[in-house]
Parts: C-alpha cells; sequence; structure tokens
C-alpha cells in the first residue's frame, strides 16, 4: 500500500480540524444575551426647548420607559445629548412622602 502524500495528509489534518470545530460550535449552549432585552417601541417628537430658538428631539422607549433629549449641532453637524430620564423613577418619586 503506498504512502500517503504530504498534501493528502494535509488535507485530511484540516478536514478533522474543519469537524472539530463544526462540533464544538454545535455542541456549544445557546447564546441568551440577545433575548433579555425586550425589543422596543420608539416614539419620537419634536419640540421648542424653553427660551430659545432651538428645537429638540424628545425620543421615549415605551419598553424601558426611558426619554433622551437630543438636538442637532448645524456648526459641528453632530447630534448632541441634551438629558436623560427614567419615567418609572420619576412616577415613583411622585408617590414618595416629602418633609417641610
Amino acid at each position: 500500500m503506498p504512502r500517503a502524500t504530504t498534501p493528502t495528509k494535509i488535507l485530511i489534518g484540516a478536514n478533522i480540524a474543519a469537524l472539530a470545530a463544526l462540533a464544538i460550535v454545535e455542541l456549544s449552549g445557546t447564546a441568551w444575551a440577545q433575548a433579555m432585552r425586550p425589543r422596543g417601541t420608539y416614539t419620537a417628537v419634536s419640540g421648542r426647548i424653553q427660551g430659545t430658538e432651538t428645537h429638540a428631539l424628545y425620543v421615549m422607549d415605551e419598553s424601558t420607559q426611558e426619554v433622551i433629549a437630543v438636538q442637532w449641532d448645524p456648526r459641528t453637524k453632530q447630534i448632541q445629548g441634551l438629558g436623560y430620564r427614567s419615567l418609572t423613577t420619576d412616577a415613583a418619586d411622585l408617590f414618595r412622602p416629602r418633609s417641610n
């Protein structure tokens, strides 16, 4: 029986390595990182900032009850963040007793 040539040995080794990599990928556990956060539903509203002629865009994520405010800076041609609020925290603060 003739001995296997070097290119044949290389191909056999590459196939074994590919089969091992496939087995590792198939037998590994499921990645749950993507499924933890519910898909967001967003609402965006534009409004003028009080006391200025500048407008802001308010974006609310309904699944997390969070709001961000951003504005466009024409000088730098970039969106700038103005603020963030958690509506869940704000609603909880409404019913917290206040001290005089």
